[in-house]
């Protein structure tokens, strides 16, 4: 459906080098990496805002390298959902419509039918400014899909919910996804993200592919497991289950037990691998009373321009901690401290068992 052949882009201070990737028909495709990965200049390469210079990229087995990214048949929504702020909601998802000449009594119908499918028919009226992330996030999606796209780009579209309402939304693609078959490509750096959402995934670093394939062999892997790490990405710990109670996996940490959500039963005494994305760790100086929390000390802290990678360690676990400036100034942070990491047990996700 989507096909990149040895594709190079040369931009003033970044090169993707080499990228080889396809994406089925109806496939939901994750991209994964750090932040200056490449990411989004390879979405917006498919797009058609930059061009190769050498290489060539396949829509439905037609040859659009040349093409412009009116042309392509693409829809694109960027991380900030890109909503025109002057229109109504009912008006940006009409727009797309509106430019490709549809009559208004089509356009009327396509944006309502669109509405219905996606739960927001009471919005059409409201302003995108008045709206909550998570709506804002279907107006997004909305505006995208109504012009029946051959795909859609999705660029970390995410990351600037909280955890409840990303939750609501990842839950909420799934049953689209299930129910639209739309073609997607969708950037993230969030293992949970990527996990719920897809099972096929290109890891990138330093504008390549380092790896293509299935998600699972990626985090079944020594070597890919260690480059997430590495960039402070995720965090992956290995446990013991002790029991399972009403969908939740009781996991043994060396001798701190933290409850997991689970779908799926796990005899006790099994081994997992848990991953836990580092900005999904709270960091408090005193115990909570909360659940999920271990004892750790602050061991190393760089400081990675809007924020903090904290290093702590809890017995024989070492843990990265993506902690704000203002956080780190308000609990005082220092290298020695003694600290309390809770991990909320709906962003963990166990990986395999």
């Amino acid at each position: 459906m989507i096909f990149l052949e040895d594709v190079w882009v040369n931009l003033r201070d970044f090169e993707l080098r080499g990228i080889t990737l396809s994406v089925s028909k109806g496939e939901y495709f994750i991209v994964m990496g750090p932040s200056g990965a490449g990411k989004t200049v390879l979405l917006q390469t498919i797009l058609g805002i930059y061009k190769p210079w050498r290489g060539k990229i396949f829509i439905d087995g037609v040859d659009v390298t040349d093409y412009p990214p009116e042309k392509r048949g693409l829809s694109y929504v960027p991380q900030n959902y890109g909503l025109f702020p002057h229109m109504t909601v009912e008006e940006n998802i009409a727009f797309g419509l509106k430019v490709r000449g549809y009559s208004r009594r089509e356009v009327k119908r396509r944006v309502r039918e669109i509405a219905d499918v996606l739960g927001i028919s009471h919005l059409l009226h409201r302003n995108p400014k008045t709206l909550s992330g998570g709506e804002q996030q279907r107006v997004a999606l909305a505006r995208a899909l109504v012009v029946e796209p051959k795909a859609i780009l999705l660029d970390e579209p995410l990351s600037a919910l909280d955890y409840r309402t990303r939750e609501e939304v990842i839950k909420f693609l799934q049953k689209l996804h299930s129910s639209l078959k739309f073609t997607a490509i969708h950037v993230t750096h969030d293992i949970v993200e990527a996990l719920e959402l897809g099972t096929r995934v290109a890891l990138m670093f330093n504008g390549k592919v380092v790896y293509s394939g299935q998600l699972t062999e990626i985090l079944c892997n020594p070597h890919y497991v260690g480059l997430l790490s590495s960039q402070g990405l995720v965090n992956f710990l290995e446990g013991k289950v002790v029991g399972f109670i009403n969908g939740v996996l009781l996991v043994d940490l060396c001798g701190v037990v933290i409850k997991v959500k689970s779908t799926t039963k796990i005899g006790a005494g099994s081994r997992v691998l848990l991953a836990v994305n580092s900005g999904d760790l709270e960091i408090h100086k005193d115990s909570t009373g909360a659940g999920n929390v271990l004892r750790c000390r602050v061991e190393k802290m760089k400081y990675r321009l809007s924020y903090y990678e904290v290093l702590v360690r809890y017995n024989g676990i070492k843990l990265k901690v993506c902690a704000s400036t203002r956080e780190v100034k308000k609990l005082n942070l220092k290298p020695g401290d003694s600290v309390w990491v809770r991990i909320p047990e709906d962003c963990v996700k166990v990986v395999y068992s």
